[in-house]
């Protein structure tokens, strides 16, 4: 502590009940329109092009090698895969844009060759014209509203797609729940049917391989079709792939639009979409689920780009051996990270920093037996990216694999993804390189035996400080001013005292400032009140931070700056009262967004 006579330096929601569904299911089906033409509005949103962390593997482990076979019978509602030729069900641009709070109804069962005994479906949902920040929760139709997300959307006039396996509720129906007004598509590419011991439709986990990547000379122009071959090793009569597709150097046309499909080689694209582009170089990721057909499958891009394309696993044929390994169980739609607050094995509040891993057990969780689950269903999302980078899935207490399942072009990027993946015995493994904030949730697990977890659970370092200087501004109090590092600088501008940590670490950012010498940047703190917003913006950067109290505190009183958390906090500290060095006025805050220019 420095001093002197002259300055002083020392998800989201709850979960209502859904009305009881009065439009009977005939009206329902005769109201879809045939779908139009799949082009979506685009927005200014992503433009750097980088993937990172998608590196080629040679070869591919089947998981459930790993571990011996412990199920003796399937459990209630072991379900086998089947998969359709995809099928458009829903398209709200040829009826009415679902407004903010809004739920959908949406008929499965007797569509796209669905049973009605179906127990779950994979589909391909879209939101579109967005009217701002939100999301899209799944859920099977007629239960409670969970406390879950599927498709995740950062700004206004946004278009972000995401595969999606959820449990089929009352009449063969999903339910489509919006938190603010956006067009749906919803794409039909399988289903689960009730199964016992059975040769086909069983799931099996690999370690990922890249089969594809355009990038050179097979870089795809429009209306391009790229087709990937049947892998190696993989059954011909498979009931489907499970592929993570990465669109990059993404291209729109003239009428801004751009978009990938993936359907059987060789029997045309039909009407769905995969990945859907929202502006000139996007990176986008997504899993698809496919059929495909005896020579693979076809990749068909409307505007042009890059595809990269990695094996995750496959389903059986009818020739495998008869087995409960890898039959799917729907459960209710869990949340089981949320990194913004609970649950968090990190600390309530704390989020996923560059180089950091977080274990997230699965066994004994949303039904799951105690022995665990060899593979689980999960939808994950990034959200408040720290920075460029991607996140890793993997089995915990497992290497971790030279591949990603998310990617972030920008700080501030929000992108969800379905992740279908082996499970170790500790659970699941999730990597960040760049940080973030992680939200996941499960939707299903496969019967087997996970693998076991060998290496010690991670350890996680503190991140390399990205310095100042910076500026600040608080708009309440009218404040615009540089932040100096080191508060040997603070009687010129307010300073950043370099014990504390910066915003893309863990921990407190302490910034000194006057109130009555020198330029008396910070005379107003006290005015500030709670939820008073302060940007600090470092580089091409800006961390928004939302006040939450102010104290008056002695000047050898380590809070004023010391980090007691891992939390993303803001302390602004002046002397009190005016005039006067006997007392600090400190106005807190916590992070609540990241934005990159």
């Amino acid at each position: 502590m420095i001093q002197s006579s002259s300055y002083c330096v020392n998800r989201i929601r709850s979960s209502p009940k859904i009305a009881d569904f009065v439009v009977g299911v005939l009206e329902f089906k005769n109201s879809m329109k045939t779908p139009r033409r799949r082009y979506l509005s685009p927005i200014a949103l992503l433009g750097r092009q980088v993937v990172v962390g998608l590196l080629l593997m040679t070869t591919f482990v089947v998981a459930s090698a790993v571990g011996t076979h412990s199920v003796s019978a399937a459990p209630v509602g072991a379900s086998a895969f089947r998969g359709v030729s995809p099928l458009r069900v829903l398209d709200t641009r040829t009826t009415d844009k679902p407004g903010a709070g809004s739920y959908s109804p949406v008929v499965i069962a007797g569509l796209a060759g669905v049973p009605s005994s179906a127990t779950a479906v994979v589909l391909n949902v879209t939101a579109i014209d967005a009217t701002g920040e939100g999301y899209v929760t799944v859920f099977p139709w007629g239960e409670s509203l969970p406390n879950t997300s599927n498709v995740n959307i950062k700004s206004f006039g946004q278009m972000v797609p995401n595969l999606v396996t959820v449990r089929l509720g009352s009449g063969g129906m999903v339910g489509l729940f919006t938190s603010i007004s956006a067009n749906l598509l919803v794409d039909v590419f399988g289903y689960y049917s009730p199964s016992v011991a059975t040769a086909s439709g069983r799931f099996i986990a690999l370690t990922p391989q890249r089969l594809l990547d355009t990038r050179g000379s097979a870089t795809v122009g429009e209306d391009g079709v790229v087709r990937l071959s049947m892998p190696a090793g993989v059954p011909a009569n498979t009931e489907g792939l499970v592929l993570n597709v990465t669109a990059v150097n993404s291209r729109l046309r003239t009428d801004g639009f751009g978009y990938w499909t993936a359907y059987p080689a060789g029997q045309g694209q039909g009407t769905t979409s995969n990945l859907n582009i929202s502006s000139a170089g996007q990176t986008i990721a997504n899993q698809v689920i496919v059929k495909p057909s005896a020579t693979g499958v076809d990749f068909y891009s409307y505007a042009g780009g890059d595809l990269l394309v990695d094996l995750m696993g496959y389903y059986t044929g009818t020739g495998a051996a008869v087995s409960e390994d890898g039959l799917f169980v729907p459960v209710s739609p869990t949340r089981l990270l949320d990194t913004r607050s609970s649950p968090n094995p990190l600390g309530e509040n704390v989020a996923l920093h560059h180089d950091w891993t977080v274990e997230v057990g699965t066994a004994g969780k949303a039904g799951i037996p105690s022995t665990g689950a060899m593979a689980v269903a999960l939808n994950v999302t990034m959200t408040r990216a720290l920075g460029e980078g991607y996140v890793t899935v993997y089995p915990a207490g497992r290497s971790r694999p030279d591949s990603s399942n998310l990617n972030a072009d920008l700080a501030g990027t929000t992108a969800p993804n379905h992740v279908q993946l082996a499970t170790g015995s500790r659970g699941v493994s999730f990597y960040s390189y760049g940080g973030t904030d992680l939200i996941v949730d499960i939707f299903g697990w496969f019967v087997g035996s996970p693998q076991v977890s060998t290496q010690n659970a991670p350890i996680n370092s503190l991140p390399d400080a990205e310095g100042f200087p910076g500026n600040i501004s608080i708009p309440q109090i009218g404040l615009t001013s540089m932040v100096r590092e080191g508060t040997e600088f603070v009687n010129i501008d307010p300073s950043h005292l370099v014990e504390s940590r910066t915003p893309n670490q863990p921990g407190n950012v302490a910034i000194f400032g006057h109130r009555v010498s020198y330029g008396n940047e910070f005379k107003n703190l006290d005015k500030l009140g709670e939820n008073s917003l302060v940007y600090l913006s470092i580089g091409s950067k800006m961390y928004t931070y939302r006040v939450t109290d102010i104290d008056i505190r002695l000047p050898t009183d380590p809070l004023l700056y010391a980090s007691t958390s891992n939390d993303q906090t803001l302390s602004l500290v002046a002397c009190h009262p005016p005039g006067s060095v006997k007392y600090r006025i400190v106005a807190h805050a916590v992070l609540i967004d990241i934005t990159e220019y």
